[in-house]
């Protein structure tokens, strides 16, 4: 009890005085103490996701435009959030302690964010129409360049790390060489981008349009290698299934659609969503999918039958991202409420 007692006071000290300890530093905790035991989320126990910590983003405001980036460092033990005008915050996982914020004196509309797969650099980008790379350990700026004409609007690593994917809202598809921030190819196949992903192999690139649908482009030369017919509205966010056989887009037409990636062939839509859909995630092994959408729902599908599993409510406005934390323990979401929840499924007593 007087060691519990002791690690809450420390906490409470570092929140307030800022401490900076090994190199983190904790400048806010929302709420501090550590998350409950955790389950992996499975079909098994989706009915029991619930809340398991709302996250405030500091200094928030909401900005021009919904889009908003929300991802978890590869060893699942950071999130980031890029959403409205804040000074993009870090925080611990367990702790809820926010560790540092990437724009401290300087808060900017930074819409776009990704970890590289080592988790050794933090990408983000938004309507100063420049991607900066940031150590996310120290916090130290690794380089920035000018990168669109118009808002850079998402981003997306290559498994290996070597090149960033960037999409703008008026623009195209980019891919740069890091951390030189050489570009290697434009595509400018469509009135502006809305989202990237990559295949998990680096072969190919997924990209969804802001009005003429998604498609998929050669990761190598930039290449147009498929375009599919639907959806002929926007495309708020693409994901590939961790195997890479399947394609999933969430889109305006309030639906998920599921593509095979062999073939291009459609395998299903899923309905639900009362609003547009711009969040899609796979869970880790494959078997679920996450939405978030206009109509501030969180909910989760199972892949095979295409079930919808679980609704999950709480934001008070549009839920425009989503993701799986690395584990598969966890779901985050953000809104244009300002808020980041995480959703889990508390292990049961035994």
């Amino acid at each position: 009890m007087r060691n519990k007692r002791t690690l809450c006071v420390a906490l409470l000290l570092l929140t307030l005085l800022g401490t900076d300890v090994l190199g983190l530093s904790c400048v806010e905790a929302d709420p501090p103490g550590g998350l409950p035991i955790l389950e992996m989320i499975t079909i098994d126990n989706v009915d029991r996701l619930l809340c398991v910590r709302t996250l405030s983003i500091p200094e928030y405001s909401r900005g021009a435009l919904s889009q908003c980036s929300v991802a978890f460092s590869p060893d699942g033990s950071l999130l980031v959030v890029a959403s409205g005008r804040n000074p993009m915050p870090v925080w611990d996982v367990q702790s809820g302690l926010v560790l540092r914020r990437f724009f401290e004196g300087s808060p900017q509309q930074i819409v776009a964010c990704a970890f590289s797969p080592d988790g050794s650099v933090l990408a983000c980008g938004g309507f100063a129409r420049a991607i900066t790379l940031w150590n996310p350990s120290t916090g130290a700026e690794i380089a920035s360049w000018p990168a669109h004409a118009a808002q850079v609007w998402d981003l997306a690593f290559s498994p290996d790390g070597a090149t960033l994917a960037s999409c703008s809202l008026s623009g195209g598809v980019r891919l740069w060489r890091v951390p030189s921030g050489e570009m290697l190819w434009s595509f400018a196949g469509a009135r502006g981008y809305l989202s990237v992903a990559f295949h998990p192999m680096g072969a190919a690139l997924a990209c969804g349009g802001r009005w003429d649908g998604a498609g998929i482009l050669d990761a190598a030369s930039g290449t147009t290698v498929a375009m599919l017919p639907q959806p002929s509205r926007p495309v708020g966010d693409v994901a590939f299934s961790p195997s890479g056989e399947l394609f999933a887009a969430g889109t305006d037409e309030d639906l998920i659609y599921l593509w095979s990636f062999s073939d291009y062939a459609p395998l299903a839509s899923l309905a639900g969503h009362e609003g547009y859909v711009n969040g899609v995630a796979f869970s880790p092994d494959g078997v679920l999918v996450a939405s978030g959408s206009h109509d501030k729902t969180v909910r989760v599908w199972q892949v095979d039958g295409c079930m919808l599993l679980k609704v999950l409510e709480g934001h008070s406005a549009e839920v425009l991202r989503v993701a799986f934390s690395p584990d598969g323990m966890l779901i985050a979401s953000t809104s244009w409420d300002g808020t980041v929840r995480l959703w889990g499924v508390p292990r049961e007593a035994m």
